[in-house]
């Protein structure tokens, strides 16, 4: 059975997206899903997303058919990926586009070191995070989505606010 451990969380949205990712990726691990698990087997891999701008980093390792993630930096990662900002960070991981990734590196927005296979290795990981959702739930979604997206104008507007306030 799937347990949710505590894990110190920042109210950046890069390390809750992270979090929230890496307890799918904990759910994957124990699941039944052997495709999933196929792609962690031999595997022994510390990979490590970071903001420069905000001090976020949190780091997920994959040990032989084993998950873990860790809020803070790797004492030594396999591959780094460090975003500009957070909300860099939490565009480019929702588009979940390699080319997206690649275009950001030009840009500076984004930079990568250690080994670049390992970008292509979780991107097939990836595939599996979002869940497939039922054909009959697919409606009442569509329905939601123009109530999230209004929630999401509101927020930013609030948060704009605070920012503002605190001279951020």
């Amino acid at each position: 059975m799937f347990t949710i451990p505590v894990l110190d969380v920042k109210s950046d949205p890069l390390d809750v997206l992270l979090t929230v990712i890496g307890y799918r990726l904990s759910m994957l691990t124990d699941s039944d899903n052997e495709e999933f698990k196929s792609l962690l087997a031999d595997r022994t891999v510390i990979i490590e997303f970071a903001s420069q701008e905000a001090d976020v980093a949190r780091y997920f390792s994959f040990d032989n058919g084993q998950f873990s993630q860790h809020s803070g930096h790797a004492d030594k990662a396999n591959l780094t990926i460090s975003f500009k900002d957070s909300m860099t960070g939490v565009r480019l991981l929702t588009k979940g586009s390699l080319p997206a990734f690649m275009t950001a590196v030009q840009e500076g927005n984004l930079s990568i070191e250690g080994d670049y296979s390992l970008m292509m290795w979780f991107n097939k990981l990836a595939k599996h995070i979002v869940p497939v959702i039922p054909e009959e739930l697919k409606p009442y979604i569509t329905r939601a989505k123009p109530y999230a997206y209004k929630a999401q104008q509101f927020a930013g507007h609030w948060i704009g606010i605070a920012k503002h306030k605190l001279g951020k």
